[in-house]
């Protein structure tokens, strides 16, 4: 499936050492020396509310250029049209460059320093902030084997076929020898660069690791399940005991008389894989298994902390340090993933942006979107900023294909799939379309961006280079703007919640996956935060409440939704079965008292498909549906747990066919005008006339995909024609190339627009 695809699918083509310990020893003379680090201090810090990069104190907003294939030329192209910060990869071990530590004390940087002069040949004063690949060296697997991740069979290594890790092992992310040693070996990297010809120019770090450097278990889709290793079994144990406190509660939980601290185990895939047929876990039976998805996912936001405090440490806190994360919707809520805890690396002291790559399924112009992969509004609300790392191809697709010699796609599917997984484009002029589809979206979003050559070359032609050259100026400048929400609609949701999903449980990585790209279709921009972050946020701004993936809601996440969400006059979309479960408790009583809707749970052995067959056509929202021809919505291919409202004081506006129970239904209670829908899998003109009926502005009304700050607006046409666009509020509406105004003073203009077109417009004061 496409949301399986990874970007090394896209690709394939303990002891301290006197060095190490000689690095750390030079952390901490760089502590002691305030002067010891050269170059630009480099921070995060809100600007108009948005996290923002700022360089020795002022604010940057021009893209980063990276690139797996770090060619002169290309360096010398994209300094060319205004690019000052460049990025490639380094690595420790095995990567996309050669290793840089060879042996316990040997180490080779003449590949990075070779790299960093490149950049700095095409681009004197340019930056360079590098991608360093946190691969373990085989020289310290073998001398540690105890530290090594053991498989559900008891093997160390991967099967043949698993991809790039075929016959290989790899740590477990649990040993603290490998975590001691991999950063000291970090540092290490780090110190040389901080003392080479070039240090002046470092801008911050990049630190990746894990499956195609995304910070995913290594052991996804590979048939082999992870992590029964002593280091992990020591680390889950070392994580129940700071849950439960005492064993007593542990036994409850776990409903084990005999379970001790010291004894309980990681669960069996047996256990793992169970009852698959089924939507969610059944908690009172198979809390142990819902606790290890909970660490599971933990584990690898803390073991990123952990890395991005060696660096803060070695730089002294000079340098702004990033990694990747934040794939909770794109990976469909899959625990066995590890992206499910966004919330415990927002709070980390030592990260200070995010990176996260566009979805690879629905990046077609038109019909395709851009959008956040997990709750982004939570990322900035702990003062992190969100790194869009563009990496769409472009026309330039087929003689890339063509010069790497491929006869097949990148990972599963054909080159052509692999085309579109990637945003390949047709011409330059689509690609133009594309690349401000991208921009858009970020100045959209209030997000930094890239520009990513993944293969090398996709920028490789005059026209796309002039293209690049005005989208270097707009992003540059647009530091001088409000980039600053305009959303009016805030989507809540829940990590814990993917805990209790069934193993790779295909509705929800469908629902949190496809439902994303259709909200950026409904002509009105959307924010979306943690449940757990409601306690930072105002809510004042929003009229429409869409509770998403809140199926886990624990009695002080209920409180705060009631205290901050639920205020008279607002209106909420409560979506598949909000409140259903609470810890290993499951009741829909607790639904009930949340939504002021009586939500009836059916049997979980008696799946069904989630559908609506509409009723009471002289409802304005069904009017609307039946006007756009619509008599039925959800999805029929798929099966989950029945629910629906059987609630005399609600308005019945669809049932599951063959039956009367309400899977859509309206209820005001306490002044909330509160929906319910049975699933999320619903098209663009459902969210548009539920917001329509909320009091949202809307700023189109077509499924066109659309991106709104208080500054920006970008619509990217689905279908060729005029497209008459309605502002909050009175503006100039000034073309952001030329710095032309287009409009003065309007609230609502005009514009004809080809087929996958888009159109970026900066929106500014009248006069």
């Amino acid at each position: 499936m496409w949301h399986e695809l990874t970007r090394r699918d896209l690709l394939r083509g303990g002891v301290l050492t006197g060095a190490v310990a000689a690095a750390r020893a030079a952390a901490g003379r760089l502590f002691d020396d305030p002067g010891a680090v050269p170059g630009p201090r480099t921070t995060v810090a809100p600007l108009l509310g948005k996290p923002t990069f700022f360089l020795d104190g002022a604010p940057f907003t021009s893209p980063v250029f990276e690139t797996y294939v770090p060619e002169p030329r290309y360096f010398r192209q994209l300094a060319g049209v205004g690019c000052r910060v460049f990025s490639f990869s380094t690595n420790l071990s095995l990567g996309f460059r050669p290793a840089t530590w060879l042996g316990p004390d040997r180490w080779d940087f003449s590949d990075l320093d070779t790299l960093a002069h490149r950049v700095l040949d095409a681009r004197p004063d340019g930056l360079i902030m590098p991608r360093i690949l946190l691969e373990t060296p085989d020289w310290w697997l073998q001398q540690h084997p105890e530290e090594v991740q053991v498989l559900d069979d008891g093997r160390r290594v991967y099967h043949p076929g698993s991809e790039s890790r075929s016959g290989r092992s790899f740590p477990s992310i649990a040993s603290l020898l490998w975590r001691r040693d991999m950063a000291a070996g970090l540092q290490h990297l780090i110190d040389h660069l901080q003392r080479s010809d070039y240090a002046a120019h470092l801008f911050g770090y990049m630190i990746t690791g894990m499956m195609t450097e995304e910070w995913y278990h290594w052991s996804i889709h590979s048939g082999q399940l992870s992590d029964y290793s002593a280091p992990m079994h020591a680390a889950f144990r070392a994580w129940l005991r700071s849950r439960y406190g005492d064993v007593a509660a542990l036994r409850e939980a776990w409903r084990d008389p005999r379970v001790e601290f010291s004894t309980a185990a990681v669960p069996s895939k047996a256990d793992r894989q169970r009852h698959r047929e089924r939507t969610f876990r059944d908690p009172a039976a198979e809390m142990p298994v819902i606790d290890y998805y909970l660490f599971y996912n933990e584990i690898i936001p803390e073991t990123i902390d952990h890395f991005a405090g060696a660096v803060k440490e070695v730089s002294r806190g000079t340098k702004v340090v990033g990694a990747y994360y934040g794939y909770m919707f794109e990976f469909g809520g899959d625990p066995e993933f590890g992206h499910n805890a966004l919330g415990r690396l927002a709070r980390s002291k030592n990260l200070d942006f995010m990176l996260v790559t566009s979805s690879y399924g629905h990046r077609q112009l038109g019909r395709g979107a851009d959008y956040l992969r997990s709750p982004a509004l939570s990322l900035a609300l702990h003062g992190k900023l969100w790194y869009h790392d563009n990496d769409v191809v472009s026309s330039k697709f087929p003689d890339v294909i063509r010069r790497l010699g491929l006869k097949e796609g990148f990972g599963p599917g054909t080159i052509q799939q692999t085309g579109e997984n990637l945003g390949a484009t047709k011409t330059t002029q689509e690609t133009a379309w594309m690349y401000r589809r991208n921009a858009g979206f970020a100045l959209g979003h209030g997000l930094f961006q890239s520009f990513f050559d993944l293969h090398g070359g996709y920028y490789d032609d005059p026209e796309i280079l002039r293209e690049l050259a005005r989208l270097y100026r707009v992003l540059g400048e647009s530091a001088r703007f409000d980039r600053s929400s305009a959303a009016q609609i805030l989507l809540v949701a829940d990590e814990t919640t993917s805990a209790y999903l069934t193993f790779e449980n295909a509705a929800y990585a469908r629902s949190l996956a496809e439902t994303q790209p259709t909200l950026a279709k409904i002509g009105a921009p959307i924010d979306s935060v943690l449940v757990d972050d409601l306690d930072r946020l105002d809510p004042s701004p929003y009229r429409l409440i869409v509770f998403f993936h809140t199926d886990h809601l624990t009695k002080p996440q209920r409180t705060l939704i009631r205290r901050k969400l639920l205020r008279p006059g607002t209106t909420a979309l409560w979506l598949d079965a909000p409140g259903l479960f609470d810890g290993r408790r499951e009741s829909a009583e607790s639904m009930a008292a949340l939504t002021g809707l009586h939500i009836e749970a059916g049997e979980p052995s008696r799946p069904v498909a989630p559908r609506i067959e509409l009723t009471r056509a002289d409802h304005p929202l069904i009017a609307a549906l039946r006007e756009a021809g619509l008599s039925t919505l959800g999805p029929s291919d798929l099966k989950v747990r029945a629910f629906g409202v059987r609630d005399p004081g609600a308005t019945v506006l669809g049932t599951l066919p063959g039956s009367d129970l309400a899977t859509l239904a309206v209820k005001t209670v306490g002044g909330v005008t509160s929906f319910y829908a049975v699933t999320s899998l619903l098209p663009p003109i459902f969210y548009r006339a539920v917001a329509r009926l909320a009091g949202v502005h809307l700023y189109n009304d077509r499924d066109d995909t659309l991106y709104a700050s208080r500054s920006y607006l970008t619509l990217n046409a689905d279908g060729p024609g005029p497209r008459t666009l309605r502002l909050p509020r009175h503006c100039d509406v000034i073309d952001p190339f030329e710095g032309r105004a287009l409009h003065r003073g309007v609230d609502t203009f005009t514009v004809e627009l080809r087929d996958k077109e888009t159109m970026l417009v900066r929106l500014a004061p009248p006069g």
